[in-house]
């Protein structure tokens, strides 16, 4: 990864996050939701791996990609349900913790059953 590439990473992430925030304090707060879900980071990803994979690796990440979906669902749901319970910081940490595990038991799933890039 060159220095380019970082600082785009870095500039268009940083963007969208400032601009999330500056929504979330209007009266359609709601919608920031919609946009903290952007692909940017996707995006941005798959233009530098896409040039450095050939286009069948590509496929596979991307085929791995949508089979990872859930894991994103399951750090929403688990941020949703404990935010009454627990402050901020810990909610996140319990979500990116639920979000781990259910990446591990997607890894494992690949490994015995899918077998996405085993090629």
């Amino acid at each position: 990864m060159n220095v380019i590439e970082l600082l785009t990473r870095f500039l268009v992430g940083g963007s969208l996050i400032v601009l999330v925030s500056l929504l979330a304090k209007t009266k359609y707060s709601v919608i920031a939701g919609l946009f903290v879900l952007f692909p940017i980071v996707t995006l941005v990803g798959y233009f530098f791996i896409g040039q450095s994979v050939d286009s069948s690796k590509l496929h596979e990440i991307t085929l791995f990609s949508m089979y990872s979906l859930p894991t994103t669902f399951i750090f929403l749901f688990t941020f949703y349900t404990v935010q009454a319970k627990y402050t901020l910081i810990e909610s996140l940490f319990l979500s990116v913790l639920a979000w781990f595990l259910s990446a591990g038991v997607l890894v494992i799933i690949n490994h015995y059953v899918l077998r996405i890039g085993d090629s």
